[in-house]
């Protein structure tokens, strides 16, 4: 703290000539001028100082500001009787990123998504690709990573891609795409690669292609703990809604695959679950995780219901106690659903948990005159059937 140096009295008076001697009359016709400029000094000084620890104060709030608007928001809660945080933040990318996978490989997390646009255009690629190091700050890349699909489709719509990573390393793409002849309706394909970025190779035919029910869209690759995979695929029987002028089934189905190529099925599938009168035209979107929090392992399988242009659609979850194939119970309400997130989520959607069953993504648009389906990303905790977010 700077201490206060008076300024000399103005009416100060100095001894009269005749008293004093020459020496001592410069001194005291001088020791005023001294002492004031003393004062200024010390004036100077301090102003100097509040204006260097202004500057400071000013350099840490633009950094500190600029650190908090490279970063999505975060919302974070306690989950009860956890330690666990779990938490909502996005978006991490703000363009359209519909229908998100993620996988981790070396420390690097790749997201694959929905090509951005929903009706061909020019230039526009067919599974969009983006990078994080940390899960939180990601990074659009101008990567096609399947450039070309399968003889069996026209391209052009090609939907909720999910990669899985084989024993041998290769990884496997399951991607929907418009089928080239009944052209109201998707299939699922598969496409491999050496590298996780692509590009992938496509299969020339279809791995699920249930014509007669609508056609087969939303994969999502699971491996259950005992080694098994599997394929999860939803039937698109509301595809079928316009032409039977009927609501039809959108059953959730659970196919066996080849541990060895991850594509060949074995067996026939097994239906998980089925839409509601409460779900609107449909449910999809599927995303499976195997639970170990409770007394005995609890599979969870996500999806989303109603559609997705609306504020409707949502996140939400079943779960069973008894083996990968359920039966499944619905969880009384909702993961995520607009309005979540004090406000910022619409119509979540799309959520795809990761293979440690707490990192997950999804999108969310709003409503500014047009769905922007915007990647999200989060962590959950499960705690015996109930899930955290």
């Amino acid at each position: 703290m700077l201490t206060e140096h008076p300024e000399p009295a103005s009416g100060r008076q100095t001894p009269e000539p005749d008293i004093a001697t020459e020496a001592e009359k410069g001194f005291i016709e001088k020791q005023p001028v001294s002492r004031r400029r003393r004062l200024w000094r010390w004036i100077a000084f301090g102003c100097g100082a509040l204006l260097a620890v202004a500057l400071i104060l000013g350099l840490a709030l633009h950094f500190a500001l600029a650190r908090r608007s490279e970063a999505p928001p975060v919302t974070t809660s306690k989950t009860p009787g956890s330690v666990v945080d779990t938490w909502v933040g996005g978006p991490v990318v703000a363009t359209n990123f519909a229908d998100p996978a993620f996988i981790e490989v070396n420390g690097t997390y790749y997201a694959f998504a929905t090509n951005k646009y929903v009706n061909p255009h020019p230039g526009q690629v067919n599974i969009q690709i983006a990078v994080s190091t940390d899960f939180s700050t990601w990074n659009l890349t101008d990567i096609d990573a399947l450039p070309h699909v399968g003889n069996w489709s026209t391209g052009g719509y090609v939907w909720a891609p999910d990669v899985v990573q084989l024993d041998d390393g290769t990884f496997v793409m399951y991607y929907s795409a418009r089928h080239a002849i009944n052209l109201k309706h998707h299939c699922v394909g598969v496409a491999t690669s050496k590298n996780i970025t692509g590009p992938y190779t496509p299969e020339a035919q279809p791995v699920v292609c249930p014509l007669s029910a609508g056609g087969a869209i939303d994969p999502d690759g699971f491996q259950d703990a005992d080694g098994t995979r599997y394929l999860i695929y939803k039937v698109d029987g509301n595809s079928l809604n316009n032409i039977t002028g009927t609501e039809n089934p959108t059953p959730l189905m659970l196919q066996q695959v080849s541990n060895d190529d991850g594509f060949t099925l074995i067996g026939g599938p097994t239906q998980l679950l089925d839409r509601t009168k409460a779900d609107g035209p449909l449910i999809e979107a599927p995303s499976m995780m195997r639970s170990t929090s409770g007394n005995s392992p609890v599979y969870v399988l996500f999806f989303s219901s109603n559609v997705f242009t609306t504020f409707h659609y949502d996140v939400s979850y079943a779960t069973s106690t008894t083996g990968v194939k359920g039966p499944y119970t619905r969880s009384a309400q909702p993961l995520l659903q607009t309005g979540d997130d004090s406000g910022r989520l619409f119509g979540p959607g799309g959520l795809d948990v990761g293979v440690g069953g707490q990192k997950v993504v999804f999108h969310s648009g709003y409503d500014g005159g047009s769905i922007v389906r915007q990647l999200w990303t989060g962590e959950i905790a499960v705690d015996n059937t109930t899930v955290y977010i």
